[in-house]
């Protein structure tokens, strides 16, 4: 049982070295960000850190011997003495820096500073009128500065949407001319169409006549020939 108290002591001992070395990771990085990251690296090393000194607690409960449980427990208490007090300090690193951003001014507030001078919004801290009258000078051209940058974008956005306008009135012309082309050849495919109907309408009837005049021609040169050939069996009756 005592060597199985001092192997986790052991491995207690060594999680909180690791520990110490992510936590100085994070005391010895250069900015915010750098903290973050070392700050992630850490955690899992504290999970460790803590679930050994858990075990060894768990362990000690179980051991029959009360001068090494009370030696081991006192051993226990360091541990997570050290352990919270490098949690705090990795909080303080970490997160210092992001409660100074908070409290610094904003952009607003340093420029209305810039404008006031020694004097406040409210009216306090002016020592004489030609402070007031020197801040409502300054107020008056940063206000008019900025009525002239509001123009000058309203000015680019007119002329922006002046632009697409014309553009959309383009694209809507050319659209109404592809209409037209399109119309202008259905039309020209009707006609097309028609005139061949028309072609093979007249080829029909031109067949026909010429297969009726065919019929006449053979017609007449059969007449022909039956004549022909009666004038001359009436011919030779008439020599004999």
């Amino acid at each position: 049982m005592t060597s199985k108290v001092e192997e986790l002591v052991g491995e207690v001992e060594e999680a909180l070295e690791k520990l110490v070395n992510a936590s100085d990771s994070i005391f010895n990085a250069s900015t915010t960000l750098d903290k973050k990251q070392a700050e992630l690296s850490a955690k899992p090393v504290m999970r460790e850190a803590r679930s050994k000194v858990e075990m060894l607690n768990d362990e000690l409960r179980r051991t029959e011997d009360a001068a090494v449980r009370s030696h081991y427990e006192k051993v226990c208490r360091a541990a997570e003495e050290k352990i919270r007090v490098l949690d705090a300090e990795i909080k303080k690193h970490v997160y210092a820096k992001h409660t100074k951003v908070a409290l610094e001014k904003t952009h607003a507030e340093r420029r209305e500073e810039e404008l006031l001078g020694p004097g406040g919004a409210d009216g306090s801290g002016f020592q004489d009128s030609q402070q007031v009258l020197e801040a409502a000078v300054n107020v008056q051209k940063d206000m008019l500065v900025s009525l002239q940058r509001t123009e000058k974008v309203m000015i680019m956005t007119e002329e922006t949407g002046q632009e697409t306008l014309q553009a959309l009135q383009r694209q809507t012309e050319q659209m109404y001319q592809v209409d037209e082309g399109l119309e202008e050849l259905q039309g020209q495919l009707d006609r097309a169409g028609r005139d061949v109907r028309w072609f093979f309408r007249q080829l029909a009837g031109d067949k026909c006549f010429l297969s009726l005049f065919g019929i006449l021609v053979v017609a007449m040169a059969v007449l022909m020939g039956v004549m022909i050939y009666k004038k001359r069996q009436a011919k030779k009756n008439a020599e004999k």
